[in-house]
């Protein structure tokens, strides 16, 4: 499924897809800067910014009325980190993490641009199934730690699932996203150190054969399954 690459192969483009800033993510306790630095030491190539996106954190900012205030706010973590990252060579990305009204389950969303999040306001009050049918083929949608509490699974609103999430403060009980995931081939398996505060950054990461720039050219990697996972 996945073509031949290793962290010392030139063509190979190391990326953490799952990454949490303080300026955004109220459980998040490092600046973006100080992550793009530690991601930076540590060798990768890239990350992707995934700040967490929902309704408690739309009504606890100011302008919750203003949608594009909102997300002008929401990309004040991805927008500082990836100024430093432009600085040091470190590719920054664009992603999401968002929760819709019905359950406690967290989304994963790439292919995504500030555009799109001006162009889709709220997005997190639809249904999920409804989410699917109407953003399905524009953005990736992947399940974060499926089996971390009581999360739903709904097999037919996502594009994979994170079968190895390395957030230490969680039983994400990744042995079981992995055997979901085997169980439906279309699935893609992803993974992610879930990075929130000191210590987690690098913890995993996706192996890429080939550079990508932005969070379009990422998702089309998943996509054609040129990727492997890492941990």
């Amino acid at each position: 499924m996945y073509p031949l690459c290793s962290s010392d192969t030139k063509t190979c483009f190391k990326i953490d897809p799952h990454i949490h800033t303080a300026e955004v993510s109220q459980c998040g306790f490092l600046p973006a800067a100080d992550i793009v630095k530690r991601y930076h030491a540590l060798g990768y190539d890239g990350i992707v910014i995934t700040d967490h996106l929902h309704e408690d954190y739309i009504s606890s900012l100011d302008c919750k009325d203003d949608w594009s205030a909102c997300v002008k706010r929401f990309l004040y973590g991805y927008e500082n980190a990836k100024t430093i990252g432009e600085q040091l060579g470190l590719k920054v990305l664009l992603g999401a993490e968002i929760r819709f009204l019905i359950n406690d389950s967290d989304y994963l969303l790439y292919g995504i641009d500030e555009d799109f999040l001006y162009s889709a306001p709220y997005l997190y009050r639809h249904d999920p199934k409804d989410f699917f049918a109407r953003y399905g083929d524009e953005v990736l949608i992947i399940q974060a730690h499926p089996f971390r509490g009581d999360n739903e699974i709904l097999i037919k609103c996502i594009h994979g699932v994170e079968v190895f999430n390395t957030n230490p403060r969680h039983d994400n009980r990744n042995d079981k996203a992995q055997t979901l995931c085997n169980l439906y081939p279309h699935m893609h398996p992803f993974y992610g150190s879930d990075t929130h505060r000191d210590g987690d950054e690098g913890r995993a990461h996706m192996l890429i054969n080939e550079t990508v720039t932005d969070s379009h050219e990422f998702r089309d990697a998943v996509l054609r399954h040129n990727y492997k996972g890492a941990k």
